[in-house]
């Protein structure tokens, strides 16, 4: 009897751990990770990325603050700084495409501000090449955020 009832049970158990699983990483999937490398950042950095967030807020029509708001997070380029002066990147990066010109290209420092409040999450950046359209959501760090560039 118990044998009758564990098989279908443990099948059942497994679906469902199976599905879950499936569902969890279709939504993580959906957005691209641009993190190449972190970094703490310095405070004319943090000042400038804080300006800029401040600025892009204030200028916001009423419905792109909506749609805003259904973000937890905002993704601001602080600066902009070659491979080259990242330690260790231009090695990484020209590994990873075999294209040895992705060496001479600039990396930016992308730093994560909450959507709502305006503030910055955390004092590191992340360095990335390549970065979504202004407007679009991508993954820097493990936050999935609104990229706003510049902020202009």
């Amino acid at each position: 009897m118990i044998s009758r009832l564990f098989f279908p049970l443990l099948f059942m158990c497994l679906a469902v751990v199976f599905v879950n699983g499936c569902a969890s990483s279709a939504k993580t999937s959906n957005y691209r990770d641009y993190t190449l490398a972190v970094g703490a950042a310095y405070p004319n950095e943090a000042s400038l990325a804080q300006e800029r967030v401040d600025k892009y807020l204030a200028r916001l029509k009423p419905e792109k603050k909506e749609q805003i708001a259904k973000n937890d997070y905002l993704a601001v380029e602080a600066t902009e700084v070659p491979v080259s002066e990242v330690p260790g990147l231009a090695a990484r990066v020209t590994g990873q495409t075999g294209y040895t010109d992705r060496a001479s290209e600039m990396t930016k420092f992308i730093m994560i501000f909450d959507a709502k409040t305006g503030k910055p999450v955390g004092n590191e950046g992340y360095i990335s090449i390549d970065t979504p359209p202004k407007g679009g959501l991508g993954i820097f760090g493990g936050y999935t955020a609104i990229y706003i560039g510049n902020g202009k």
